[in-house]
């Protein structure tokens, strides 16, 4: 399948991640190999995690997760399969520097360290006009 980065269709985001709205935490699919991706999201006044302009804690976090699944999920659109439900199996060393605001667009990469039977570890970097604003290594894991 040829497609070209950004990806920025519901439609295609949405056959990736198993969320639905209002918990859509990605916007945009910048970059994907085997062993990376790359994904945004702008923050808007409303949602479910905001609070006073600001994006909290729990939807920084989700829109990690997010950015992960978008890695597992696009892998099987190419392949015209259907993307599987998966989890978060745990995070370490989150390191929150700051929070995004109203009006602001994050673009996390995550990569990926091991992969084996369903389970992902992988590093992740969230930034705001090239600043880290959050870090943090997480496991996932695919739905049997």
């Amino acid at each position: 399948m040829n497609v070209s980065f950004p990806i920025t269709s519901n439609e295609i985001l949405l056959k990736c991640i198993p969320q639905r709205n209002p918990i859509v935490m990605v916007d945009v699919l910048y970059a994907f190999n085997d062993n990376e991706v790359s994904a945004g999201l702008s923050i808007n006044s409303y949602g479910l995690f905001i609070k006073n302009n600001t994006l909290q804690e729990p939807g920084l976090i989700e829109h990690m997760a997010q950015t992960v699944a978008l890695h597992t999920g696009f892998g099987y659109f190419l392949k015209s399969e259907t993307a599987p439900t998966g989890y978060i199996g745990s995070i370490a060393n989150l390191k929150i520097n700051r929070l995004p605001i109203t009006g602001e667009k994050i673009h996390t990469t995550a990569t990926i360290l091991q992969e084996f039977a369903g389970i992902t570890l992988v590093d992740i970097i969230c930034q705001i006009n090239n600043q880290i604003i959050a870090t943090a290594q997480m496991k996932t894991v695919i739905a049997k």
